[in-house]
């Protein structure tokens, strides 16, 4: 496979950084799980990232605010213009019985859940413009059993027909901390979604965003900055 266009990773620190300050939800003081997915035009991943003239109005600040400090909030999903969020925290979905299960919040981004069988990241993509650049970012990376490994249903699918449908433009799949559970196995599991996905990590270091490109296509090698 070729490698994609890529994303300007001094231009990713800021967009990850708009991400914490605007949508970070915490939970007992701590960051907590959720994921972003955005569509902006190309020149916002390559050049230079500014949303602040865009999800200006009280309308927009009001629904950032709203996700990341109402706890029942689950999805949020703004459009202006060309550019284009939806923001998610991990669900609980009622099973048989009255066993309950998670449902992983970059998971609730890319598969379709509603009854027109069309996910947050669909009307996304959908919209026109091919000349686009789309990020997915998860603060926790995506879990291996679950959200890679799961037999029934995958992220790795969805992550395919992305690569499938949105042929132009740049796109990117973003993580910041390494899910605890994960720590052994993520260097093969990684290179599955890289080997889709551009795939990077941005982290603090001493109170400052730094972002890694964490392999070239097809590399069973990862930087060791996304694995360790």
């Amino acid at each position: 496979m070729c490698d994609h266009e890529q994303v300007n990773i001094d231009v990713l620190v800021k967009m990850i950084q708009f991400f914490d300050d605007k949508l970070q939800p915490t939970k007992h003081d701590r960051p907590y799980q959720y994921s972003v997915v955005i569509r902006v035009p190309y020149q916002q991943c390559t050049e230079q990232f500014s949303l602040d003239s865009v999800f200006n109005t009280d309308e927009m600040e009001n629904a950032f605010n709203d996700f990341k400090t109402n706890g029942q909030r689950r999805l949020c999903e703004v459009t202006q213009d060309l550019f284009s969020l939806a923001a998610a925290k991990p669900s609980w979905i009622q099973m048989t019985g009255s066993s309950e299960e998670t449902l992983h919040s970059e998971y609730a981004l890319i598969y379709p859940m509603d009854a027109t069988n069309t996910s947050p990241m669909d009307k996304i993509l959908r919209m026109p413009n091919d000349d686009q650049c789309v990020v997915l970012y998860t603060y926790y990376s995506p879990c291996i059993e679950k959200c890679i490994n799961y037999k029934a249903d995958t992220i790795l699918y969805d992550l395919s027909k992305w690569l499938n449908t949105h042929k132009t433009g740049i796109k990117a799949l973003v993580f910041q901390e390494i899910w605890h559970k994960d720590w052994s196995v993520v260097r093969d599991q990684f290179a599955k979604i890289n080997n889709r996905v551009p795939l990077y990590r941005c982290v603090k270091e001493n109170s400052q965003t730094k972002c890694y490109k964490c392999g070239d296509a097809s590399s069973e090698t990862l930087n060791q900055n996304c694995v360790s």
